[in-house]
């Protein structure tokens, strides 16, 4: 059978293909975070792998068990509002350095450095972390969406969060990706590289 230059390509392209099924191999799950990743997102990780990642750090007073149901409400409330849990846990292990930090311990349960400044007594603490999950994962929202838009679960986690601390309407929608989160949530400049470094982390222990 002749060769055409047509049959040629096809044969090319289906090698290139194989070749690509052999050294990357399909996942149910997107790899890891890099600052374009954005923030209402499908689940990129599972539960199972912030437990793993986790849990063998050091978590000030904080059990495996305390850190088993954070992450678990994490999950549940970040994947109802259509949030990547990925995103919310790897803030919340970057900004409390594993959750062993002075405001993410008991009884300020602040998951994410909000409203710490720096100032003495700066920062919000909250009576449960049934609380601080709402909030910390309603403030992603905030800066994630514009004024007025999202669902019904997405407004309702906002209006909690807020209420816990306001956000400026210049920043409403301004941090679709964690790259937006830069200059905002934090003053770091290398803010959204940390938070990929984190949700890499976490995603290198399936």
């Amino acid at each position: 059978m002749r060769n055409t230059p047509a049959s040629i390509k096809l044969w090319a392209l289906a090698v290139v293909i194989a070749f690509g099924s052999l050294v990357s191999p399909q996942s149910t799950h997107a790899a890891g975070l890099d600052p374009s990743s954005r923030i209402v997102a499908p689940p990129r990780v599972t539960e199972g792998q912030v437990v793993r990642y986790l849990v063998p750090k050091y978590n000030g007073a904080y059990t495996g068990a305390d850190i088993r149901w954070i992450v678990g409400r994490d999950f549940d409330v970040s994947v109802k509002a259509g949030v990547d849990p990925l995103v919310v846990i790897a803030q919340m292990d970057h900004e409390t350095a594993h959750l062993s930090s002075y405001w993410s311990q008991r009884p300020r349960r602040n998951p994410a450095g909000i409203g710490v400044t720096g100032a003495p007594g700066a920062g919000v603490s909250f009576p449960r972390w049934y609380d601080s999950v709402d909030a910390h994962v309603g403030r992603l929202l905030a800066y994630a969406l514009p004024k007025g838009a999202g669902t019904d679960e997405q407004k309702r986690l906002i209006a909690i969060a807020l209420s816990w601390r306001p956000l400026p309407d210049s920043y409403r929608g301004s941090a679709g990706t964690i790259y937006g989160l830069q200059s905002r949530w934090a003053t770091d400049r290398y803010y959204a590289a940390k938070l990929a470094r984190v949700g890499d982390a976490i995603d290198a222990t399936r």
